[in-house]
């Protein structure tokens, strides 16, 4: 082979593997940049929008001199804007010019306003109904504890040192009347002061006889230690009438006689016949149970709906489905921090002596939101020609005492009985004397037949309404029933007189329309159909199943009562939802959001 021959072998040779590995290079490069193109395509396509805005910005300033700075809007539905002057679609009014990006001012109060889909406002079930009054009634309920009356309850202790010598009530339980005696005590201190107090009588007549009118000092100073003698023995615990019975007897007896200072019921007794006592032993605990304490503790949230003298319900696990009643008597000025609660004082009658004290109880009181007040229902009767003679003792206490002066009353004469307790009545206004409420006037013949309760006059105190006071008849004890006849309660057993209130309504909205935000409650008013403003409200306690509205709202405003929910989350979740106010502005800060 030549060498030109061999020469151009080798170059062959040489293209070749150059053009082998140029395939092979461009393979890898291949590769290589696919590997990049997968690893970085964000950064590739954040590069690419980036280089599209800026393209598209720069087209848009060139177009913006030659396309207005103003738009046209409806002042009474803003969601209408046009580009050009015109009217509203909806309303036909005037569209207002705005220049563009500028925010529209919302009413005084609205913190947000956003629009919905008739789509939206069907699936959700979203409904709208006006604000309106309501008879709310709080019912506020608490357990408390029975007590015996501090002013009805007397400790018997040994008035000198000595020993007894008789038990005249020797037992636990005995009912006992007002001065009947209880126990004498042989005691030698109670003869020696008796014989004191004797003897300084005896120097004053003395004294009085001998020195007549001429020496006023000396019959000043006998005196006095007359009255000192017996002002010892009255502050060791003796009466009057007991004191009068040794000065008129004269004669110094070496024992004493305790007497009881109440009528009532023995909770106590300490000692024996044949016991030594010192001056200030404790013999008797004496109670009358007729009328007894309840110790209510009130939630502190509750405290509002509690006014002194207002009827209590109390029933009890002993007595299954019976009502005992009572009136607030005091109010405790102090809030025990423990449990936050205040305690209540309750009177309730005990006559049949079923409630016994350190008994649980629970109390339930009612009371209306708004004022009310007593209506009077007939016009004064004249008096009759002649005064009847009752020989019992007014108010009567006994049924038979209650019927011997009824029956003495002439037809259509007036008379006084308490709504607790028919068989206390009288001939003139005063305070029952067993549970203390103020008794009521009725007329002989006059007496209300019961009749069936009228469901439409009761529920009429529950529905909404645009007038704020109306008149019914209710029982004391049951305030939310309203009737529109009168007579006695027929809601429960109580018996009680209905009378006539003029009872006030309170603005109010259902519980469901209230969207509580932790810092606010908000509610949804409808200003035109699909169209909702956001109110900051402020409301009362919740009483059953709505709120009184205390600011925020005036009466006959279209709140959403169901699906509020809904409306506040397609506020939060709108794009607009920037502009709406945060949480710490202040409502006048807010923007709108459509």
């Amino acid at each position: 082979m030549s060498t030109t021959a061999k020469r151009r072998s080798f170059l062959g040779r040489i293209l070749f593997f150059l053009k082998f590995l140029e395939i092979r290079l461009r393979f890898i490069a291949i590769l290589v940049v696919t590997a990049l193109l997968v690893g970085y395509w964000d950064n590739v396509q954040n590069y690419y929008e980036r280089w599209q805005r800026t393209r598209h910005g720069q087209s848009a300033v060139v177009s913006e001199t030659a396309v207005s700075d103003t738009e046209y809007y409806c002042g009474m539905h803003p969601f209408v804007v046009r580009d050009r002057p015109g009217k509203c679609p909806i309303c036909g009014m005037d569209l207002t010019m705005r220049k563009k990006g500028v925010a529209e001012a919302l009413p005084e109060g609205v913190l947000s306003r956003v629009q919905v889909s008739p789509e939206r406002i069907m699936q959700a079930g979203v409904q709208v109904e006006p604000v309106l009054y309501r008879f709310l009634v709080k019912t506020a309920r608490a357990y408390g504890v029975i007590e015996i009356d501090e002013a009805k309850r007397a400790n018997i202790a040994a008035h000198f040192p000595g020993r007894v010598e008789e038990l005249m009530v020797n037992s636990v339980g005995a009912t006992i009347g007002k001065g009947q005696p209880l126990a004498r005590i042989y005691s030698p201190k109670f003869m020696a002061a008796s014989e004191e107090y004797l003897r300084a009588l005896g120097s004053q007549k003395l004294v009085e006889k001998v020195a007549g009118d001429g020496n006023p000092d000396e019959k000043r100073r006998s005196e006095q230690l007359s009255e000192a003698a017996r002002r010892r023995l009255l502050l060791a615990g003796f009466t009057d009438d007991q004191l009068d019975v040794v000065v008129k007897k004269g004669v110094v007896s070496d024992s004493v006689t305790l007497y009881a200072p109440l009528a009532g019921t023995v909770i106590e007794k300490s000692v024996i016949p044949g016991q030594a006592v010192d001056e200030g032993t404790p013999m008797y605990t004496i109670a009358d149970l007729s009328m007894l304490w309840v110790q209510v503790k009130i939630p502190e949230a509750d405290i509002a709906a509690v006014k002194s003298g207002m009827p209590v319900e109390i029933d009890s696990v002993a007595y299954p489905g019976q009502i005992f009643y009572g009136n607030v008597d005091l109010i405790y000025p102090v809030l025990d921090t423990d449990n936050r609660t205040v305690k209540v004082r309750v009177t309730v009658a005990n006559a049949d002596m079923r409630l016994k004290p350190g008994m649980y109880v629970n109390a339930v009181l009612r009371s209306p939101v708004g004022q009310y007040t007593g209506v009077a229902e007939a016009k004064e009767q004249p008096e009759t020609k002649a005064a009847v003679k009752v020989p019992t003792v007014l108010p009567t206490t006994k049924q038979e005492d209650a019927d011997a002066f009824l029956a003495s009353l002439q037809e259509d004469a007036e008379y006084y009985v308490c709504p607790m307790h028919p068989n206390v009545v009288s001939n003139k206004p005063g305070e029952c004397p067993l549970c203390g409420m103020k008794i009521d006037k009725a007329a002989k013949g006059h007496e209300a037949v019961p009749a069936a309760p009228d469901a439409a006059a009761v529920s009429a105190a529950d529905a909404g309404s645009t007038e704020r006071w109306f008149d019914g008849y209710a029982c004391p004890m049951h305030p939310n029933e309203i009737s529109d006849v009168s007579g006695a309660c027929r809601f429960c057993n109580c018996g009680m007189k209905m009378t006539k209130w003029r009872a006030e309504r309170v603005l109010s909205i259902p519980e469901m329309a209230v969207v509580d935000t932790g810092n606010r409650q908000i509610v949804y008013v409808e200003t035109m159909p699909g169209v909702y403003d956001a109110h900051a409200v402020t409301l009362g306690q919740r009483i059953g199943t709505y709120y009184p509205v205390l600011d925020g709202l005036k009466l006959e405003d279209r709140i959403v009562s169901r699906g509020s929910f809904l409306i506040d989350a397609e506020t939060r979740l709108n794009p607009g939802v920037a502009t709406q106010e945060p949480e710490e502005a202040k409502p006048d800060a807010h923007s709108q959001h459509q």
